[in-house]
């Protein structure tokens, strides 16, 4: 996966992750994320991706600076395969299965009446919005 950005370049060249001092790329875009709660800590995004790219690829990504800030990142074949029937015929688990079984515990816990703070925490997300608009506001509005 490749992807590119503008940005403040601070320099020039491939950036390493334990030499990197991180600073904001896009700095309005940042500061409006902030302003919303919902920015991570400056300089996380880069040491979220090595992380998640070796456990789910066993590769590194590359960081490049300048003008244009360069982002690669390795896939296998596994994190870019398709979901559905596979060749014994049976069905691969999706993101629709899971948002399912979700819908049917959010129901379950809402037996009594909870306040959306209440349902949000109980399923251990920390941001309400994003659990609001993926889960409780369809809910709602399907009835």
């Amino acid at each position: 996966m490749f992807t590119e950005n503008a940005n403040r370049s601070h320099g020039n060249g491939a950036l390493n992750l334990s030499s990197f001092e991180p600073y904001a790329k896009n700095p309005p875009i940042s500061k409006v994320f902030r302003e919303i709660s919902l920015a991570d800590e400056l300089g996380s995004g880069m040491r979220n991706t090595y992380k998640y790219t070796k456990l789910y690829s066993g590769g590194e990504p590359e960081f490049i600076e300048g003008d244009v800030f360069r982002t690669i990142v390795p896939l296998n074949d596994v994190s870019v395969g398709v979901v559905g029937p596979n060749e014994n015929g049976t069905d691969l688990v999706t993101d629709q299965d899971s948002d399912q079984d979700m819908v049917a515990r959010i129901l379950s816990f809402c037996v009594v009446e909870r306040s959306k703070k209440e349902i949000c925490n109980h399923f251990g997300y920390g941001n309400l919005m994003y659990f609001t608009r993926n889960y409780l506001t369809p809910l709602i509005e399907s009835g």
